[in-house]
């Protein structure tokens, strides 16, 4: 891309209720222009896009008539890494929120971007209020001795817990790297009752119709406990985030940027 032109943006897995809102934000966007919306399902069998872009089910065929800078991918971990190397041939730096990839998966990511000499960005989370709740929790994270982490879903996430969820764990961690302490009940007469096991930290995951996206995390010591808890109540609080990567990838080094706090100096 060339300095003072728009930016061209790509979208794959439009047709998803993250991807139509990707689509909205960047069609309405200031400096960025909608070079095409891809997915796998075929267009006549989906309800009208909320803005105006050539469909495509193929992202070679898609860059290839419509060359973009970037590609925004809210789709599966699977999807995300078969469309990878055509869309880094065709030139598009990818931004993706899609999660669920297996750690060798986010190595596979890293080294493809490495290769083309490019900079990626990967964010388990794109909104604001969750990457502070990411940090505060860090920051609480060396004063208490136990910690748990409650998250809610719609019924149709594709992974439990959320990367999300295990993005805050990991953010404990690094802070904690003491195992927190994690009681054994002497009867579980229901087993996994007390959630997932990461580093003494309880994780927790529900999944249901009415839901959206919610994480909370509690620390408990002697006399106290502190809560701290995000709620996201409509897709549209990712676009600030999504808009900030787009913005900002192709100053990144090459390989993979992973984290919408590294965009946001916290």
């Amino acid at each position: 891309m060339s300095a003072g032109s728009p930016i061209r943006v790509a979208v794959h897995g439009a047709s998803g209720r993250v991807g139509r809102e990707v689509l909205r934000a960047v069609a309405a966007a200031p400096g960025l222009t909608l070079a095409a919306a891809i997915d796998r399902v075929p267009q006549d069998e989906l309800p009208p896009l909320p803005a105006d872009a050539p469909y495509y089910a193929s992202v070679r065929d898609a860059l290839a008539e419509r060359p973009a800078d970037v590609i925004v991918d809210f789709s599966l971990a699977h999807a995300t890494l078969a469309m990878l190397p055509d869309a880094l041939a065709c030139g598009a730096r990818p931004v993706i929120g899609t999660t669920g990839f297996a750690p060798e998966q986010i190595e596979r990511i890293r080294g493809l971007c490495a290769q083309h000499g490019v900079g990626g960005f990967l964010a388990p989370n794109f909104t604001i209020g969750a990457v502070l709740l990411t940090k505060l929790a860090a920051l609480a994270a060396p004063y208490f001795e136990y910690a748990d982490i409650v998250e809610e879903h719609h019924e149709m996430k594709a992974d439990a817990p959320s990367g999300t969820a295990l993005g805050i764990a990991q953010a404990i961690h690094d802070a904690h790297p003491e195992r927190f302490a994690r009681n054994a009940p002497e009867r579980e007469p229901l087993p996994g009752t007390r959630g997932g096991d990461f580093h003494g930290v309880s994780v927790h995951a529900a999944r249901m119709p009415g839901r959206m996206a919610h994480h909370q995390v509690t620390f408990g010591g002697p006399g106290q406990t502190l809560s701290l808890r995000h709620d996201t109540n409509d897709r549209e609080c990712y676009m600030p985030g999504v808009l900030l990567a787009v913005r900002s990838v192709a100053a990144l080094p090459p390989g993979l940027t992973i984290g919408l706090d590294k965009l946001m100096s916290l």
